[in-house]
């Protein structure tokens, strides 16, 4: 699973809004980058207009990527903008900017991976504006136009989205049914993700665009076992004919993790099995072996919390970088 899709499932866990909504507040947020001129460069410009130069430059030395206040999206972004993506996502203008303000530094780091900004978007962020998932391109296309016009009329911008909050209010369901969390359903979806975003890659793809596409893939192993699921077969031999076009100069890392359940050094060994076992694969596909590396990192390296059925779902992975 890709850095962007666990950012999708941290803000729905964070702010306690259905997965679709968080991917819809994803895609109006790409929608912005990816329509403004200069795209995420000049995206990042209008945060340094907004007086926080020096926090965008410590979003992309690396620091910790801390939630910026909700004053802050509003003067980068524009009221209006704002309050039109909280329209379109279904989200409540105050739980849409705290998720902003929670989502835009951590996606930054995303996509400009150790500080370096990206002429456009990868294919894991382009597979959320040309999917199904979140909003509409339509959607983020008014999301832009507001931004553009939100120098007009200032002192309107307020009232309107008071008014609109107040309208969204009255109108939202009181209570609604959580969405359970599925295991089938999540790895159906991100294998669907996946084996778009190979597909699209065109040749000449940046080293970034390949592990962002092999990083959807949820390769969701049973407990204790270092078996590759059957399901993942079919991605793996597509992985396999992309990589083997890759320059040869290309080094792929396959990371083994788990969550922290059991000892923790039978979980580094278990985690250096299953990567293996990835790579093996790959090489029997035809990978040139040079061109793959394997290490278990074991539960050292969680990406969310192992306090939940959810998060060992999510720290037990299998996960590419390129070197």
């Amino acid at each position: 699973m890709g850095a962007i899709d666990m950012l999708v499932n941290e803000v729905g866990s964070q702010f306690g809004i259905p997965q679709e909504k968080a991917g819809s507040l994803l895609t109006a947020l790409l929608g912005l980058i990816q329509q403004q001129s200069g795209g995420l460069s000049g995206f990042l410009d209008r945060f340094r207009q907004a007086g926080l130069s020096e926090t965008v430059t410590s979003w992309l030395r690396g620091a910790p990527a801390a939630p910026i206040s909700g004053e802050s999206v509003q003067t980068a972004l524009g009221p209006q903008a704002v309050n039109s993506i909280a329209s379109r996502t279904g989200l409540s203008l105050s739980t849409a900017t705290a998720a902003l303000g929670f989502m835009v530094p951590k996606l930054v780091q995303s996509l400009a991976p150790g500080g370096t900004i990206p002429t456009r978007l990868p294919a894991e962020a382009m597979s959320y504006l040309t999917g199904a998932t979140g909003v509409v391109t339509a959607g983020a296309r008014h999301a832009v136009q507001a931004v553009q016009g939100s120098g007009l009329r200032r002192w309107l911008w307020p009232v309107l989205a008071i008014i609109a909050a107040l309208l969204l209010y009255a109108l939202w369901p009181r209570s609604k049914p959580e969405v359970a969390f599925n295991v089938d359903d999540q790895v159906r979806i991100a294998s669907d993700k996946a084996s778009a975003a190979l597909a699209a890659l065109k040749p000449g793809y940046a080293p970034q665009d390949l592990v962002s596409a092999l990083n959807m893939e949820i390769i969701n192993f049973q407990t204790g076992s270092a078996q590759i699921p059957d399901y993942s077969t079919a991605f793996l031999n597509k992985a396999a004919e992309v990589i083997k076009v890759a320059p040869a100069a290309m080094v792929i890392e396959v990371g083994g993790n788990t969550d922290n359940t059991g000892d923790a050094a039978a979980n580094l060994a278990l985690s250096q099995q299953r990567a293996d076992a990835v790579r093996n694969y790959l090489v029997q596909q035809g990978v040139p072996a040079p061109q793959l590396t394997a290490k278990g990192y074991g539960d050292t390296h969680p990406i969310a919390s192992n306090d939940t059925d959810e998060g060992r779902f999510r720290n037990r992975r299998i996960e590419f970088a390129a070197h």
